[in-house]
């Protein structure tokens, strides 16, 4: 899978860089095990050294205008310990999820993620939490890495994704526009093993005056800028491209934003 992937991404690439990134990303892989093992043990004062975020100010506007916005990220670099996010800015941090099958597994992840600060929002539950946070006017974030395959019965959107025809999630850019939500995007590099830097990234203020599917491709935009520069540190592990347009019924077509 991991091949494959890499091979179909970068086609321009030889044999040899191929094989050397899949070995970078085997090595972060092992790496993100251990991170994820060693949370466990890991207090607040480690977690702001081995995660920080370099702007955080560029949030603090939104939270005086009492504004709620949405966070898009991706799996790469380490996708969990953003959950650090509460003590650097001021809105309550909600983390959208897709529960475990396994109840005690799902009750571990949800203590970890929520550990300081953030509540964890099953992805069913995201609507009414967001209109419940509307009318309290309590700002807050909504953190949703959205980078991976939807669910073959939720698959209706298609574009290209690393040289490939990809479906897409489009459920963020459709909150953003109801409810007028900003977009920000978190760029993360890994700086050294162990240690990552969050970036906030402006993707619009005002949702109402971009073009349709203007959020979700810039989204997708900033997710390859991040993933060419270093390949190794994204998820190459999951199948992104399981699904093909042919086994979808009535595929919509999502272009290229120029402006």
């Amino acid at each position: 899978v991991v091949l494959n992937n890499l091979r179909n991404s970068f086609p321009e690439r030889s044999g040899e860089w191929i094989h050397k990134t899949s070995k970078k990303f085997y090595r972060h892989f092992a790496d993100l095990f251990v991170e994820m093992a060693y949370s466990i043990h890991m207090g607040e004062e480690e977690s702001l050294r081995r995660f920080h975020f370099t702007n955080p100010k560029i949030i603090r506007p939104y939270y005086e205008r009492e504004q709620s916005i949405i966070i898009l990220a991706a799996h790469y670099g380490n996708w969990e310990w953003p959950n650090i996010m509460p003590k650097f800015i001021d809105h309550q941090v909600l983390g959208v999820y897709k529960p475990l099958q396994n109840k005690s597994i799902n009750r571990f992840w949800l203590k970890m993620r929520g550990r300081f600060g953030s509540i964890c929002v099953p992805m069913d539950a995201t609507l009414r939490t967001i209109i419940t946070y509307q009318r309290k006017k309590k700002p807050a974030v909504l953190y949703m890495p959205a980078d991976q395959r939807p669910q073959f019965d939720s698959i209706h959107n298609w574009t290209s994704f690393l040289n490939q025809d990809a479906p897409i999630i489009t459920g963020p850019e459709k909150l953003s526009r109801k409810f007028r939500l900003p977009v920000v995007f978190l760029n993360v590099k890994k700086l050294k093993r162990g240690y990552y830097s969050g970036t906030f990234q402006v993707i619009c203020d005002d949702p109402a005056g971009t073009p349709k599917d203007y959020i979700t491709i810039k989204y997708l935009e900033n997710i390859e800028n991040m993933i060419r520069e270093k390949p190794e540190f994204w998820l190459w592990s999951h199948k992104r491209w399981k699904y093909h347009r042919d086994e979808v019924k009535n595929p919509v077509e999502i272009g290229q934003i120029t402006s």
